[in-house]
């Protein structure tokens, strides 16, 4: 091989440090680096024309292409570096419009005279307006009228928290500076839609040293909501209780206040039977027994406010009640009050008792006309039908209530007196609870306990200076004739009428008790407790016709002597006595049953009835 034929060795030495830039995270510096380069190389090897690259030496040109190769693979390599710069950047705005623009809770930032300068897209579904329309509003216009002051106070305290000497200063990274902690209120949607915020405002420093405020605003409609239904929950256990508790003591004070009651009530009559003639005395004793009897109504009311009713329910006309008592409402009623009226012909039908309408229309009448005081005003009555449907949305209930049925009659009584607060209407159907410096303050709770026990409500609208409507609403029965009210029939005195086993466990009542059945005519047999009455019957049930029984007694009680006494006599006839509600008393699950039922205190009379009412359908059965 001759020697030129020899390979050229190429003696290529190693880049030069400072001729070869390395990569940079940006590329900005190796190009420009390489472009240097670039210029020197063909500042020292000018290449313009074939006679220049001969003079050239093969070393010199194999090294000039290796570092134009190495240059190409240099900016080859910045190409790839920049294109995945390019990458980063578009990953990183994906980022940000998620964690910013699609975040959880709403983001805003507002300048010092409380105007949005940007959103977040999750701020703007809040609110329900276009992004772009809320830059330049004031975020108090979202805020609702009633929490503008508390914003404001929030605000406030933000300012001075950040204005004092330790709060000066600045986190170095980000500008923020310490504010007080969030506040609640609530914000309006453009719809009207109102809805609850937690909302927290940060001071910061603008790009520009002035001071911005990020605001962070998070959805806590749900929470509040639950909250508000969690309280609701609470009053009405509350108020449960609370029934439960005066169902309780009403039941033990009718009981006990009856009880002394038909003692009082016995002796009234044993001294009124025991007068001859028309003396002057008879009246007096007359009136005790008429107070007597109001007496006993106390507890009775009690028993109505908590719903429990006993009266005999009827088929009645709303108007025609209305018109019966009609000319004693207006004869009552003061001078300078007009009474109007707006009476659906053919009245509306519902099942309720004449006497205690008569009652709740008195009552309310009254408290409109008291409201008005001694002004010239109006009081308006109508009645009408309502449907289920128009019910939640046209009347208030401060009560929990549920239409049970689709049509309701409708008695409202509006008047033009003083109006309440909402204070006050939170109060009225409490028992024994007035506005007026003069009454019992019983009328609203104790019609409320009635309309209760008949499956309605009684609804109220009010305000200062406004006036007042109550509504009671009564399920309606339709397609009916309303009944007459049955006329209970009085029986005389019944003489030689048989022998009682009567049974108390409190001697006095016993021997009073004792007296009267004496002087109606029958024989008596006397037991202060349920074991003697057994007794009794297992020496005497050939001649004991009847059983008049005590519920409320030691050891065995009513419905227990009368099991232990049916053992033995079947068919004895039974007569319930107590100063509970008949409707307490009679309650139960039991295996025997009363004919007949006296509400103490009960008079001469009533026991006549009773007894005269059972003899009858044993004769009609005989």
């Amino acid at each position: 091989m001759n020697k030129e034929d020899e390979p050229v060795k190429q003696d290529i030495p190693p880049l030069d440090e400072t001729r070869s830039p390395k990569p940079d995270t940006f590329g900005l510096k190796s190009l420009r680096a390489l472009r240097r380069l670039s210029d020197k190389i063909l500042k020292e090897k000018t290449i313009s024309s074939p006679d220049q690259q001969d003079s050239l030496s093969a070393e010199e040109s194999q090294r000039v292409i290796y570092e134009l190769q190495a240059h190409q693979v240099e900016l080859e390599a910045q190409n790839e570096e920049l294109r995945q710069t390019q990458e980063n950047l578009e990953l990183l705005r994906a980022r940000y419009f998620d964690l910013y623009d699609l975040a959880p809770v709403g983001y805003c930032t507002i300048d010092e005279k409380g105007l949005i300068i940007e959103a977040n897209l999750t701020a703007a579904n809040l609110l329900g307006v276009a992004r772009g329309s809320l830059v330049g509003q004031p975020v108090t216009r979202f805020i609702n009228n009633e929490d503008r002051d508390d914003y404001y106070q929030y605000r406030k305290q933000l300012f001075d928290n950040n204005t004092a000497p330790q709060n000066d200063l600045v986190h170095k990274t980000s500008g923020q500076t310490t504010g007080p902690s969030a506040c609640e209120l609530r914000m309006l949607k453009k719809d009207g839609t109102v809805f609850w915020i937690n909302l927290r405002e940060i001071v910061a420093k603008g790009t520009d040293s002035t001071p911005v405020y990020w605001v962070v605003l998070t959805d806590i409609t749900e929470r509040k909501q639950s909250e508000e239904q969690r309280v609701k929950s609470e009053a009405k256990k509350r108020h449960m209780q609370k029934v439960q508790s005066l169902e309780l003591l009403a039941g033990s004070i009718s009981h006990h206040f009856n009880n002394h009651l038909q003692i009082v009530m016995g002796n009234l009559e044993m001294a009124l039977d025991s007068l001859p003639g028309n003396g002057a005395g008879r009246e007096n004793l007359l009136n005790a027994i008429r107070a007597t009897h109001r007496s006993s109504e106390v507890s009775g009311l009690l028993l109505r406010y908590l719903g429990q009713n006993n009266a005999k329910l009827e088929r009645l006309n709303l108007s025609e009640i209305f018109q019966q008592n009609l000319p004693g409402i207006e004869a009552a009623m003061p001078n300078g009050i007009s009474l109007k009226t707006e009476l659906k012909s053919p009245g509306p039908v519902v099942n309720g008792n004449a006497r205690q309408l008569q009652k709740i229309l008195t009552c309310l009448i009254t408290n409109a006309w008291e409201s008005i005081g001694d002004r010239a005003g109006i009081i308006k009555v109508v009645i009408k039908t309502v449907q289920a449907p128009d019910i939640s949305t046209s009347y208030i209930s401060y009560n929990d209530w549920s239409p049970s049925g689709e049509n309701f009659a409708c008695l409202e009584v509006t008047d033009t007196g003083r109006g309440m607060s909402e204070e006050e209407m939170g109060k009225i159907f409490d028992p024994f609870f007035t506005t007026k410096t003069i009454g019992r303050g019983l009328g609203l709770a104790v019609s409320m306990g009635i309309v209760r026990s008949w499956d309605g409500m009684i609804f109220v609208k009010s305000a200062l200076r406004e006036g007042s409507c109550f509504s009671v609403l009564l399920p309606l029965v339709e397609g009916v004739v309303p009944d007459q009210s049955e006329i209970l029939t009085e029986h005389g005195n019944i003489k030689t009428a048989g022998t009682v086993l009567l049974v108390d466990d409190d001697a006095i009542l016993l021997e009073i008790m004792e007296h009267v059945l004496q002087n109606l005519g029958f024989k008596v047999f006397v037991a202060d407790s349920g074991k003697e009455a057994v007794v009794l019957l297992q020496k005497h049930q050939d001649i004991i016709d009847y059983l008049i029984t005590d519920l409320s007694m030691p050891d065995m009680d009513g419905w227990e002597t009368l099991a232990a006494l049916r053992k033995i006599r079947p068919d004895l006839p039974a007569v319930l006595s107590s100063g509970y509600d008949e409707t307490q008393a009679m309650s139960g699950d039991h295996d025997e049953s009363f004919q007949g039922f006296l509400h103490k205190p009960y008079t001469k009379a009533d026991l006549n009835n009773v007894l005269g009412r059972i003899l009858g359908k044993l004769s009609k059965n005989a």
